[in-house]
């Protein structure tokens, strides 16, 4: 006897709408699309943390033009290969499309009738059905992440990654040289800087703020260097404790 087996996938969409209040016409339009499954946050840290932790195919930004462009923005420079749309509720002023096609950014309307705004959302989650997972940028169904310490610090990466239960390799480049830092399942298991390793290593890392960094998810180091839980270095290792919160204390801009 033979089986048949199918996988149903969905659609994982993140949908950053800041006011809670407002009926919004669009999720009731993603609601009744098939194998689409939405997540909503309310502040752009929530946005970012939610797409360190999870694998989400596209993020919708709602708002007015300036604010939505200017988050959409923001999450392009750090997730580079995720689908980023902003849906406005005004119109747009001049200069703001350029700025939006530049950075690969989506512009839908918001102000429109209920079939075109329908119509628009389907041609924007249609090919994402097929879920492919091509070599690019940031988080991506791959798993990869690679950004820069201008502006992300290596403490609110590892923070978030640590956060997320993450295991795998960071490697950290810039013009000091070359560093690693080994996770496993959220907590740091080894660290090394030239002649560096464990915590020392670690605390050089911290003081980086320029260069470029990327994760390979599931590479396990054998040693281990570092035995105390991540929060204690982050505390231990900066200058200031709420530098290790500005990623997650940022707000939506008003």
């Amino acid at each position: 006897m033979v089986f048949t087996v199918f996988v149903i996938v969905e659609t994982r969409l993140l949908i950053l709408n800041a006011d809670p209040v407002f009926q919004d016409r669009a999720l009731v339009i993603l609601d009744s699309l098939d194998e689409v499954e939405n997540r909503i946050v309310r502040t752009l840290s929530e946005a970012v943390q939610a797409l360190l932790g999870e694998n989400f195919d596209a993020l919708i930004i709602e708002g007015e033009p300036v604010v939505a462009i200017e988050q959409a923005t923001n999450v392009r420079q750090h997730f580079p290969s995720l689908k980023v749309a902003c849906l406005l509720s005004k119109r747009l002023e001049p200069g703001a499309r350029d700025k939006a096609d530049e950075q690969q950014i989506t512009l839908l309307s918001s102000t429109g009738s209920e079939r075109r705004l329908r119509r628009a959302l389907t041609r924007l989650v249609h090919p994402l059905d097929s879920h492919s997972c091509p070599p690019a940028e940031g988080i991506d169904p791959c798993h990869s992440l690679i950004g820069n310490l201008n502006q992300f610090s290596a403490a609110e990466i590892l923070q978030m990654s640590c956060l997320s239960q993450r295991s795998g390799r960071f490697t950290f480049k810039s013009g000091r040289g070359n560093s690693e830092i080994y996770l496993q399942q959220g907590s740091v298991r080894h660290a090394v800087y030239g002649s560096l390793e464990g915590e020392s290593a670690v605390a050089e890392i911290f003081r980086w703020r320029q260069g470029r960094f990327y994760f390979e998810e599931g590479i396990i180091s054998q040693e281990q260097t570092v035995n105390r839980p991540w929060a204690h270095l982050l505390i231990d290792n900066l200058q200031k404790l709420d530098e290790t919160l500005e990623l997650v204390s940022v707000q939506s801009i008003p």
